[in-house]
């Protein structure tokens, strides 16, 4: 790890690792991968076609980024400290018991994910995409 950005965030200063992160985070976004994805994205999460941008709904698809945006971020940042501090329990040598049962829960879920198991081998019906907007919901849209 000779990388001057590995060293910046392992030396343990905050100061030049946000901007490291939020650089990391424009790039992936500007990728090629990506990009191509936003208009489709933002068509989705407002509800609006081009017609309907061209007259002037822009507020209306802010508000709809937002809202993803902070669901996004509310989920995640959650998500995250529910298992960090699952981390800070399993962590410790008399907490080994944790660490196996939840190895042999990752290997239950590798052979269902695999198909092995009884009765995933019937098929499913999904259900409908719910309509684009806000949410999804056509009170909301």
């Amino acid at each position: 790890m000779n990388s001057p950005f590995a060293q910046a965030i392992l030396s343990g200063s905050i100061l030049l690792a946000i901007p490291v992160a939020l650089l990391a985070g424009l790039v992936s976004f500007l990728s090629p991968c990506v990009l191509p994805l936003v208009p489709g994205y933002l068509g989705y999460v407002t509800g609006l076609s081009g017609v309907d941008l061209q007259k002037q709904k822009r507020g209306r698809m802010l508000a709809g980024i937002g809202l993803f945006v902070l669901g996004f971020s509310v989920v995640f940042v959650l998500l995250g400290g529910a298992f960090g501090q699952l981390g800070t329990l399993v962590s410790g040598s008399r907490n080994a018991w944790i660490t196996q049962l939840l190895g042999i829960l990752v290997i239950i879920m590798g052979i269902v994910f695999m198909g092995a198991s009884a009765g995933s081998s019937g098929t499913r019906k999904s259900t409908p995409n719910p309509p684009p907007g806000s949410g999804g919901h056509p009170c909301w849209a």
